[in-house]
């Protein structure tokens, strides 16, 4: 079974300090995602890691496209290169009180790059939203480098400031749309093959038939097969997909 996690911590440089309690999967790389939805992000991510251009950079779509994979793919690059990188999940920035935005963002400039997951969970607030904006144009200043998702594009994004909204009209915008079943079967195999596990086009094919639609529900399936046949120590099968599955 393969359990590789990195540590996504960002210590405050004064009084306050934001500690991230996301956990990085190792194995969520850009090298392993399938750009086909979006062939020209995937190369604005490599100018931008080699700081040639793209000081900012906007990927939105539905749930389960892969938008948290590829920003934790460019952390983990960045880190990989040795640059200060580090993964912010919004949602778990909402447990933090609106009126402390400012303080919790602080500092956050002098990572060479900042990647922000689901940036549409917190800026219809005016707090937060201001916070956005002074760490996005401080981050610019310094010449450094942002990577945003959202659910919806910039120009329908549910903002209470309209500067920042513009400043994120002015990234350079990309939409992920889910992978046709054949590519998503493709991955799948992928995924499973970096874990160790082998996975038959008639194993595929059956999970296909019983497992939710949506990359990230298949995703999960292949974790617990993976915990499954580490721990019972058995290889793969159809019978022993039906008992870890229950279908």
């Amino acid at each position: 079974m393969t359990s590789n996690v990195v540590t996504n911590t960002c210590e405050q440089r004064g009084s306050q300090q934001l500690t991230l309690g996301v956990t990085l999967n190792a194995q969520q790389q850009l090298s392993n995602f399938s750009f086909s939805g979006a062939p020209a992000l995937a190369q604005t991510l490599d100018q931008l890691m080699l700081n040639e251009q793209a000081d900012s950079v906007y990927v939105f779509g539905a749930q389960g496209v892969g938008k948290s994979h590829v920003l934790q793919g460019c952390v983990l690059k960045a880190q990989e290169m040795g640059q200060e990188a580090v993964y912010i999940s919004c949602s778990e920035l909402m447990q933090i009180p609106a009126h402390q935005a400012n303080d919790y963002l602080a500092g956050l400039e002098h990572n060479v790059l900042v990647c922000v997951d689901d940036i549409d969970c917190l800026v219809a607030d005016s707090h937060w939203a201001q916070a956005w904006f002074h760490l996005y144009n401080r981050l610019m200043q310094q010449g450094n480098h942002l990577v945003m998702s959202a659910k919806s594009n910039p120009r329908t994004i549910n903002c209470s400031l309209n500067d920042l909204r513009s400043r994120l009209q002015l990234a350079n915008v990309f939409q992920l749309n889910a992978l046709d079943e054949l590519a998503s079967r493709q991955l799948l195999k992928a995924k499973a093959k970096q874990k160790g596990l082998q996975l038959t086009d008639e194993q595929v094919a059956y999970i296909f038939s019983r497992s939710p639609r949506g990359l990230a529900n298949l995703l999960a399936v292949l974790d617990l097969l993976d915990s499954a046949s580490w721990l019972e120590k058995r290889r793969i099968t159809i019978p022993f997909i039906k008992q870890v599955m229950a279908w």
